[in-house]
Parts: C-alpha cells; structure tokens; sequence
C-alpha cells in the first residue's frame, strides 16, 4: 500500500515539475516573439487532435497514392511474364525478339512464314514444350492462298490452320494455344502486294475464328484495337512499330495468366 501511495506521490510530482517546465517555455516564447508569432502560436495550441491526425491520414494516404502509381508505371519484364509461352508466326511475329522485347527462345517465326511453312517447326516446338503457344498468321497467308475465288482462298487457309493445330496437339495435348486475329493494314500496303488489302484481311480474320472454335484454342481479336491507328505502322504500312507490341502483349495477360 505504502509502495502505492509512493509511485503516486512520485507521478504527480513528475507531472507537476513538467508541467512548470512547458508554462515556463511558452511564457519565454510569448514575451520574445511579435503579436503575430504570438497569434500564431495560439493558433496552433489550439489546434485539435482530429486536425492534426486528419492531416497525418492525407499525408500517409498521398504517399500510398504515389507508391502505388509508380508502381502501376512500372515497365513489366515481358520477357519474364512470358517465359513458359513461345509464339509463332511471320516477320510481324519476329520483331519480339528483334527490338529485344522478348528472348529469341520465345520466338518461332521468321519473314514470308505461313501456316503451311509453320508445320516445319513442330519438331522444335516439341522439344520446347512450352505451356502456351500464341499463334499469328494470315498477312503472308492472304499472298499464298491466292485463287481466282475469295471465299476458297480463305478456306483453304482455314483447312491448313486446322490441319497445322492438329498436328501440334497431337504432340502437345497439354499446351494451351491461343489465335491472334489477322491483323489490318493500311490503304499503301497494296504497293507490296495487290492482295494485301483489309477486306482481304477482315475475311481470313473470320475464318481464324472459326479454326478456333474446331481446334477448342482461344481467339483473341487484337486487331480491333489497333484498327485505323497508323501511327503503330512502319511506312510499308504492313509492319509495325514497338509500341503495337506493348499493346499486344499487355491484352494477351488478359488471357494468359
């Protein structure tokens, strides 16, 4: 009990000795500082703790925002996103590797490829063994196919891309493949090849789909997001310039996981 009573005395003597101590500082303060330091001072004595701690919580807030902003700007490492999934495809599907976007293991392709030049891949796609494959054909495809009639053009394009799934399902049952719509070009690219023109392009993209739905592979429709924005084409008006790439593999994380 004594011991209580002691801790008490010995508490309120603290208390009383500091607070002596803080009445003899402001009183310092007062006396040297002008009326407005003054004002000022009384200003922020009288200021609450729910000012003060409204104004810490939007400090600490501002600072998550940032964080999380700079965090969200952040260029992602592709290369690393896609480590497990290799893509296929023509000169389009090359630029991957050649502007360093993603490591030329992930990438299957090479100028003038169609899905007929594709089956000679399948080999080195089975050593691979990758867990997705992403597919992109149709540019070249809309040359090769070429006959007298659009609809027979397009679905013989349509019989080898089946054929072309098939194969390399059979050997790789377990890999998730996904189709890359045809993609458009613009109005100039006909000084390449006659046959390069959108409504060429817009009925191949079609039959894509429909190779999608009888190989059980995921479509995805690319190119209604870059149609009519130019600026994403090298001057050939076919190929495309790196920042269509960031836009094609930042909607395949949509789908690849």
């Amino acid at each position: 009990m004594k011991r209580k009573i002691l801790t008490i005395l010995t508490l309120t003597m603290s208390f009383y000795i500091i607070f002596s101590f803080i009445i003899g500082m402001l009183s310092g303060i007062f006396k040297s500082k002008t009326p407005s330091q003054k004002d000022l001072l009384v200003q922020l004595e009288n200021k609450s703790l729910d000012d003060l701690q409204d104004k810490i919580d939007t400090y600490q807030n501002n600072i998550l925002n940032s964080n999380t902003d700079s965090s969200e700007n952040e260029d992602i490492n592709y290369a690393k996103y896609y480590e497990n999934t290799i893509f296929m495809g023509d000169s389009i599907t090359e630029a991957l590797s050649e502007f360093g976007i993603l490591d030329s293991y992930n990438v299957i392709a090479n100028k003038g490829d169609t899905v007929i030049k594709a089956s000679q891949n399948i080999d080195k796609l089975q050593g691979i063994n990758p867990k997705n494959l992403v597919l992109l054909y149709g540019m070249n495809d809309v040359i090769a196919f070429d006959s007298n009639s659009s609809e027979k053009s397009s679905n013989a394009f349509k019989e080898k891309y089946i054929e072309l799934i098939n194969s390399i399902k059979a050997v790789l049952p377990k890999t998730n493949i996904y189709l890359i719509s045809p993609l458009p070009v613009m109005n100039n690219a006909v000084n390449t090849n006659y046959r390069l023109t959108n409504e060429n392009l817009n009925e191949f993209r079609l039959k894509v789909t429909e190779v999608a739905t009888a190989t059980g592979s995921t479509y995805i429709d690319l190119a209604s997001i870059i149609t009519d924005k130019d600026s994403l084409h090298e001057q050939d008006g076919i190929h495309y310039k790196y920042d269509f790439y960031r836009i094609w593999l930042d909607l395949l994380k949509n789908y690849i996981q």
